[in-house]
């Protein structure tokens, strides 16, 4: 795939990896890092990247520039009128499946995720902010599931994760009216976890990073998988599952090394390996 870059010549995504904290800066700030089809296909090929390193402890996504994510892009989507019907629907589904790959790929990596996230998150944008594990935003961000004011129904998995996170009522009133939540609504229903000064959204969601990096990571995979699987489970499949994950924390150097801790009454050094 040809490399896309921005107007300062650099890739549309910038990834790292340092001490356990892997991160993805989308890098479209003079299109408000709308998510065209490469954007999200290199960012899902990181995310798919790290599912099996050991090495990543926690992914935090984020964007260059005054927005987070303004939506699809619209010049693509206005390319695809001068398409035959048969043509623009079949284009708008491979798009709506990629978008909702996209959150699913979130929800389904083993480390936890987190969003930080300003300005504008439109569309599939606030659907990225609903699928992370953790959610920071700056006081000015103004978030919208808003396809139906194009006259389209929500893609991105925004219909799936919105009742699960706010309720049928709350997810009904924002998916059907369209209407943008500035950050105390979001912080109010519970949408994102915190809301903080514009100049400090980096430094604050990176100092969240490193503390989920130096964390257990087992433990950490293991709490994150049973929190997704919970609400497909009756509780007794959910007290199974809880037993089997406590198993396989318990072999874990990790949980000699945290009760070892509380008795040398030290912090814990996680990351240990063996038992």
């Amino acid at each position: 795939m040809t490399e896309h870059l921005n107007e300062a010549g650099e890739p549309w995504l910038l990834t790292s990896i340092e001490n356990g904290v892997a991160c993805a800066t989308l890098n479209r700030p003079e299109a408000r890092n709308a998510l065209a089809l490469e954007l999200r296909l290199d960012l899902m090929a990181f995310l798919e990247s790290l599912r099996t390193r050991t090495d990543v402890r926690v992914l935090l996504i984020q964007a260059a520039g005054k927005s987070f994510i303004a939506g699809g892009d619209i010049k693509v989507f206005a390319r695809g009128l001068e398409m035959s019907p048969e043509d623009r629907s079949a284009d708008m589904k491979m798009r709506a499946t990629g978008a909702g790959r996209l959150s699913e790929l979130i929800q389904t990596l083993p480390q936890p995720v987190i969003v930080a996230a300003r300005g504008f998150a439109v569309g599939v944008g606030a659907s990225v902010i609903f699928a992370a594990d953790l959610a920071m935003v700056s006081e000015d961000t103004k978030v919208g599931l808003t396809h139906v004011t194009l006259g389209i129904s929500p893609d991105g998995a925004g219909t799936f994760l919105l009742p699960r996170l706010v309720g049928m009522k709350r997810a009904a009133q924002i998916a059907l009216l369209g209407e943008m939540m500035d950050a105390g609504e979001l912080l109010g229903m519970g949408l994102v976890n915190w809301v903080v000064p514009d100049g400090e959204l980096e430094d604050r969601a990176m100092a969240l990073a490193r503390k989920l990096a130096d964390g257990a990571p087992v433990a950490q995979q293991e709490t994150k998988r049973l929190l997704h699987g919970a609400l497909a489970r009756e509780i007794d499949g959910q007290v199974a599952a809880e037993a089997e994950s406590l198993a396989r924390c318990a072999l874990t150097g990790d949980y000699a090394e945290g009760l070892r801790a509380i008795l040398d009454r030290r912090a814990p050094r996680f990351g240990q390996q063996g038992n």
